[in-house]
C-alpha cells in the first residue's frame, strides 16, 4: 500500500510539474494564427507570442484586439524604461554616461508621446493616423541604441530594454498594418 501511495505522489507531482513547465494555448487556433502572422515577422518570436498570450482577455482575439495589446504594452514598456532611464540619469556623474542617458530619457519621451497619440487615435478608431505616428516610433526609440555604439561608448543599461522596446514597437505597427489591410 505505501508503494501505490508513493507512485501516487510522485505521479501527481510529475503531472503537476509538467502542467507547469508546458505552456498549453491559451487561446483558439484563429486568434494564434493572428498572433503567429505578426510574430513570424518579429527578431525574437517567442518574446511576440508569450507578450500576445499573456495580456489576452480571453481565448479569443481580433486584429483589433491584438493591436490594442501591442499598443498597451508599447506604452507600458517605455514608461517603464523611461522611470529606469531617469533614475540612472540621476546618478549619474560620467559626462559620457549622461549624455547617452539623456539622449535616452529624450528618445523615451518621444516614444511614449507618439503612443499615446497611437492609443488616442485607436480610440476613435482613426487607424490610418494611429498608424502614422507608430510608424514614428522607430527611429526615435534607436536613438537611443545607437548612441551607445558612438564613442566614447560608456556600457549601456537599457540594452535589454532597448531590445524588448524595439520588438514591442514593431508588433504595434505591423498589428497596426494588418488591422488598416483588412486582410486579417
Amino acid at each position: 500500500m505505501a508503494n501505490s501511495s508513493k507512485f501516487n505522489t510522485c505521479f501527481f507531482l510529475a503531472l503537476l510539474a509538467s502542467s507547469i513547465f508546458t505552456n498549453p494555448a491559451s487561446c483558439d487556433q484563429a486568434t494564434q494564427s493572428l498572433i503567429d502572422k505578426i510574430c513570424r515577422r518579429m527578431e525574437e518570436y517567442g518574446f511576440c507570442n508569450d507578450t500576445f498570450n499573456q495580456n489576452l482577455k480571453g481565448s479569443t482575439a481580433d486584429i483589433t484586439a491584438l493591436t490594442q495589446i501591442a499598443i498597451d504594452q508599447t506604452l507600458i514598456a517605455s514608461k517603464d524604461t523611461h522611470e529606469f532611464v531617469v533614475g540612472l540619469l540621476n546618478k549619474a556623474t560620467d559626462p559620457a554616461e549622461k549624455n547617452a542617458l539623456t539622449v535616452c530619457e529624450n528618445a523615451y519621451s518621444i516614444v511614449i508621446n507618439l503612443f499615446q497619440q497611437a492609443s488616442a487615435a485607436f480610440s476613435g478608431k482613426d487607424y490610418d493616423s494611429m498608424l502614422d505616428v507608430e510608424n514614428q516610433a522607430p527611429r526615435a526609440q534607436a536613438s537611443c541604441t545607437t548612441i551607445y555604439n558612438t564613442p566614447p561608448n560608456p556600457p549601456n543599461p537599457v540594452g535589454d530594454r532597448n531590445t524588448h522596446a524595439r520588438i514591442l514597437i514593431a508588433m504595434s505597427v505591423v498589428a497596426g498594418i494588418e488591422l488598416t489591410s483588412g486582410s486579417s
